[in-house]
């Protein structure tokens, strides 16, 4: 409950830690990096000319990438799908074939920049009816839980079943900006964070607005080293674009890692 943080870590116990008292000024909404996994390209929306990235584009796409056309680079009409849904902010793209393996893209029109995110795409895809199964079963699963709790419980069984990841959280926020773990799944050679109440500062109001927006956040690699956007020069003037970068790609913050990692 609010006001009641009796398994809050201290951040006077973080006297060794990072420097929460700069949270609120981490400009984590502008972010300058993604998780490795992914790539990431932008480009301009009136030349499509591609101004910068991020992640090992010139391994897993195309060597000489920056300054290349978007559409030519990435083998489809990238800007005329945009064109075509005026009122959608982001549209699918066709599925793109990399050097290595194909990858699954969404391009994000943002004012006069275009942001496309580029992610491996599964070896496999479920079907249509396999996938309208799982659905119905996760309903059905949630229309018998009795209460909060327990709708929060079999969300992170169900979810961490569909995904395969050693770990599924759902999280609440109090009235007071701390945090609670509502219900968790993860893998029984992992610690916990079940029930455990977290400070204000642990996750900032930027932070928290993200989260209100976008309610999943997905790390793959607790360890993953940050893909910095490239060329460095053009960071400052382009990290406001990739606000839209999605949560599989999103990178997180140091603090949020650091926290994380310790217990998996």
């Amino acid at each position: 409950m609010p006001g009641s943080l009796p398994e809050a870590i201290d951040g006077g116990a973080r006297s060794h830690g990072p420097d929460v008292s700069a949270c609120d000024r981490e400009p984590i909404h502008r972010p300058g990096s993604i998780q490795p996994h992914g790539l990431v390209l932008v480009a301009d929306a009136c030349t499509f000319k591609i101004m910068a990235g991020a992640g090992d584009i010139e391994k897993l796409l195309a060597p000489h990438w920056l300054g290349a056309n978007l559409d030519e680079l990435l083998g489809q009409p990238v800007s005329a799908q945009l064109a075509a849904k005026p009122n959608a902010s982001t549209v699918v793209l066709a599925r793109i074939v990399g050097t290595e393996t194909p990858f699954d893209a969404i391009a994000h029109r943002v004012s006069n920049t275009i942001v496309v995110e580029l992610e491996p795409a599964p070896a496999a895809m479920p079907s249509p009816i396999d996938v309208l199964v799982e659905m119905e079963e996760a309903a059905a699963t949630f229309e018998q839980a009795f209460g909060l709790r327990e709708l929060c419980e079999r969300a992170a069984r169900t979810f961490r079943q569909l995904t395969g990841f050693d770990r599924v959280m759902l999280y609440r926020f109090l009235d007071d900006d701390a945090g609670v773990v509502l219900a968790e799944d993860r893998d029984p050679a992992l610690g916990t964070f079940l029930n455990q109440h977290f400070p204000a500062s642990d996750i900032p109001k930027q932070a928290r607005a993200l989260y209100v927006r976008n309610r999943v956040r997905i790390i793959p690699d607790i360890a993953y080293e940050p893909a910095l956007l490239r060329p460095a020069g053009a960071t400052p003037m382009l990290a406001r674009y990739c606000r839209w970068i999605g949560d599989t790609l999103r990178s997180a913050r140091s603090l949020m890692s650091s926290g994380v990692a310790p217990a998996g």
